[in-house]
């Protein structure tokens, strides 16, 4: 009837969390380790462990708060969405940012991402991952972040003095940084359209880009990969009757 389907149980939640838990650990390489020279640039690289775990925290508590005041349950696996969109959403500035930002940063993260899920479905576009509303819309919240947050001192710090240093607005940078991060992420949207949404294209019309409707009712795991994935009470009921 056009109506989004229930939520799709995942196998365990237990290994969501580990699984979280390893892509959190696995920041720390992404962004401290973005500096290559931690001797050279240990202010820059402690600031932003420090900056990076802060917006993580933030937004797994901020999710699951949110979600508690939509639906009055503490749900484990929002939790886990909310610490990765808080890691999304502090990579642009992770650098450049107080950690105070970064608090902030992680529970808008969140917030985001929880209202950019909601938007898909009533768009009906089919996320089933929550992959858009959280590397697309958090990180492009994450790199406007940096145009309102960004120090001077730290943007030195971390790219080196280079002419007049470009700050965020809310410390007295003015727009132009703030201009520039906009227009990043516009071209980011721009470019990626041209070439995914050509690719797309290509396949669409040579009949590739989804599977048949009845494999789409009867799931990939049966018709592609020869069994359930999901145990929804049916299996027992047919060796029963």
């Amino acid at each position: 009837d056009g109506s989004p389907s229930p939520n799709f149980q995942g196998h365990s939640v237990t290994l969501v969390v580990l699984g979280t838990f390893i892509l959190w650990f696995g920041w720390y390489g992404f962004n401290p380790g973005s500096m290559l020279a931690i001797n050279t640039y240990v202010e820059v690289v402690s600031r932003t462990a420090v900056t990076t775990t802060l917006s993580a925290a933030a937004g797994g508590v901020a999710s699951l708060m949110w979600n508690y005041a939509k639906s009055k349950t503490w749900d484990l696996s929002q939790a886990c969405n909310g610490v990765l969109s808080g890691l999304v959403g502090i990579t642009a500035g992770c650098s450049v940012v107080d950690p105070s930002a970064a608090l902030l940063c992680g529970v808008l993260a969140a917030i985001i991402f929880d209202l950019g899920s909601t938007l898909l479905l009533k768009l009906h576009i089919d996320d089933p991952l929550g992959a858009a509303p959280m590397h697309g819309f958090c990180g492009a919240f994450g790199v406007i972040f940096v145009g309102l947050f960004a120090r001077d001192t730290y943007v030195n710090q971390a790219y080196g003095p280079s002419g007049q240093v470009q700050y965020g607005l809310f410390f007295g940078g003015g727009a132009k940084l703030l201009a520039c991060q906009c227009l990043g992420v516009i071209s980011i949207i721009a470019w990626v359209a041209v070439t995914i949404g050509g690719l797309f294209a290509i396949m669409k019309a040579m009949g590739i880009l989804r599977v048949p409707v009845d494999e789409e009712i009867l799931g990939l795991d049966v018709s592609h990969h020869g069994g359930k994935a999901y145990n929804d009470g049916n299996d027992e009921r047919e060796m029963t009757g």
